[in-house]
């Protein structure tokens, strides 16, 4: 018999954004809870996507063998993996990467900034120990170089940490660059930059085309303001807890917080699932 809530909201893709909202704060996650949940969204032909600033593979360290038969939209959704196949990669051009990490170092040279390719992230050499444990905790493959005009490859993205919070402020210095690529301070700490139009909603418009799966059937889970964009592709938007305010404007039902098991509750509880 037909799951009542399966039927009832129709959902048939679930899309789960990584930091603040699947992982807890000491990036952790309840092993037996998702693995059951997996089961049963397997049982009804529920398809998984974790969507992620993160690289690829730094979910599949994270998550182990929980990730074969799920889609791991990384690297700031500039990237799809299933199954250790890449099915789609946006590249900005080197060029014009290079000078936007230019403008940024000129605005504030106090940031990190991680100018990722399809090989991994490239970062300079003399940053803190503090900032490369920020580093390694999202990317799996990282190259300490001197120089950024050493690197040849186009780039997935360029990724900026400010420890000090101010990157809503260097965002803004950024708007000139709008014409050309994608610019979101997720949050005060971190800013993404991709090719343009390139965006965890529009990426998971991909899958969705793919699956032959429609935004009306999906549901996504969020915290931050890069998943504002991720929303679009949703009908069904649950902000956590602990999300921003204007995120939670824009949720249709708010997730018990993130150190809580909150996606995996609420999932539950919206599928019917025990």
């Amino acid at each position: 018999m037909p799951n009542k809530g399966v039927v009832f909201m129709n959902i048939k893709l679930i899309v789960v954004d990584m930091d603040g909202t699947f992982l807890t704060d000491d990036s952790q996650f309840n092993y037996e809870t998702f693995q059951l949940l997996k089961e049963n969204c397997a049982n009804q032909d529920i398809r998984f996507v974790f969507c992620t600033g993160k690289q690829c593979e730094r979910v599949e360290t994270i998550v182990g063998d929980l990730a074969t038969n799920t889609f791991i939209v990384g690297d700031s959704a500039t990237r799809i993996k299933y199954n250790g196949d890449f099915i789609y990669n946006a590249v900005i051009e080197n060029q014009k990467a290079k000078e936007i990490i230019d403008t940024i170092r000129a605005i504030d040279d106090t940031q990190t900034i991680l100018a990722c390719s399809k090989t991994g992230a490239y970062v300079l050499d003399n940053i803190s120990e503090s900032e490369k444990r920020h580093v390694h905790g999202s990317y799996q493959h990282v190259h300490y170089i001197k120089d950024y005009n050493d690197i040849e490859d186009d780039l997935l993205k360029i990724t900026v940490h400010d420890a000090s919070a101010h990157c809503k402020e260097t965002a803004d210095r950024l708007k000139h660059f709008e014409k050309d690529v994608y610019i979101v301070a997720s949050d005060e700490s971190w800013i993404d930059i991709a090719d343009l139009g390139v965006n965890k909603g529009t990426t998971i418009n991909r899958i969705q085309n793919l699956l032959q799966i429609t935004p009306s059937e999906t549901i996504a889970f969020g915290d931050g303001y890069n998943d504002l964009d991720l929303f679009k592709a949703a009908k069904y938007k649950v902000a956590m807890d602990n999300a921003y305010p204007e995120l939670k404007k824009e949720a249709n039902l708010i997730a018990i917080n993130n150190n809580e098991d909150g996606v995996v509750q609420t999932l539950n509880l919206l599928l019917g699932f025990k």
